[in-house]
């Protein structure tokens, strides 16, 4: 069996988190290296992009594949201080799918690399870099017997989940979505179905809920509903808020899994084997 394994490099929402009483589950924002066979794939460029892009140049990685939710700054923030991208022996490819208004992917990246919000241009980056546009429900070959389906996510200017699958199993990304009070969505239940791991957007508990209405995220609750109607083997609790300190997550990561085994919250460092 080939190996397929995911590392957590980033784990917060909306913006990083002050360190000092983060230390354990970090405090970088939204990005997931996943390693299938010798291929590199990242879901999302927060902050926590950064310390991988050291780390893949460090190991000579030069070619690798980059899977955008959406442009909300937490998402793509680490994208211009990613180092391989700034390597002419580097090949990448760079996927956004969630756009309404026709901007394309790589225009989203000129947009948000200009004047006079930041400094530096795409034109400076030196890797051969493929931007790929797509609309869900779209399924991207991404080569090397793996595929990524899609699935629209409920957020505001729109978001997109991921399942790579690859090697007979399966891993499903939703962050950034808000599901509605009573329900399960029967869709999103059919597209995560047995998969060995979904990663969920945690950020609120059902009880504050009814606050965030409208903010365009979920509860840890309700992915352990979507888990256990879908029959999916693990949960991590992901883009936790600003607020969340160690001993919170501590506190909740306990809660989850007296409901749910095989649940943990999402932590920088962290590997799992899928």
């Amino acid at each position: 069996m080939s190996s397929f394994e995911l590392t957590v490099w980033g784990a917060r929402g909306s913006i990083s988190a002050p360190a000092a009483a983060n230390k354990h589950y970090g405090s970088d924002t939204s990005c997931i290296e996943l390693r299938c066979g010798g291929r590199t794939i990242f879901l999302d460029a927060g902050t926590g992009i950064v310390a991988a892009g050291r780390r893949l140049y460090e190991a000579k990685v030069a070619d690798f594949d980059i899977l955008l939710t959406h442009c909300h700054f937490d998402h793509i923030m680490g994208l211009p201080f990613l180092i391989p991208l700034y390597k002419d022996h580097v090949s990448a490819r760079i996927f956004a799918g969630h756009l309404l208004d026709g901007t394309t992917c790589r225009e989203m990246v000129n947009d948000f690399m200009c004047a006079p919000y930041f400094p530096v241009s795409p034109k400076q980056f030196a890797a051969d870099i493929d931007y790929r546009d797509f609309r869900p429900p779209d399924v991207l070959d991404l080569g090397d017997g793996i595929a990524a389906k899609t699935f629209r996510l409920n957020h505001p200017n729109g978001a997109v989940g991921y399942r790579v699958e690859y090697d007979g199993r399966a891993l499903c990304y939703i962050t950034d979505t808000e599901h509605e009070v009573g329900t399960i969505d029967a869709a999103l239940v059919e597209f995560i179905a047995g998969a060995e791991v979904m990663i969920y957007d945690s950020t609120y508990t059902d009880e504050e809920f009814e606050r965030y209405v409208g903010f365009g995220h979920s509860t840890w609750q309700q992915g352990v509903r979507l888990c256990k109607a879908a029959g999916v083997k693990q949960l991590l609790l992901f883009h936790h808020d600003i607020s969340r300190t160690d001993g919170w997550l501590e506190d909740i990561e306990a809660k989850v899994e007296a409901e749910f085994a095989g649940a943990r919250a999402a932590r920088t460092g962290m590997t799992i084997a899928i």
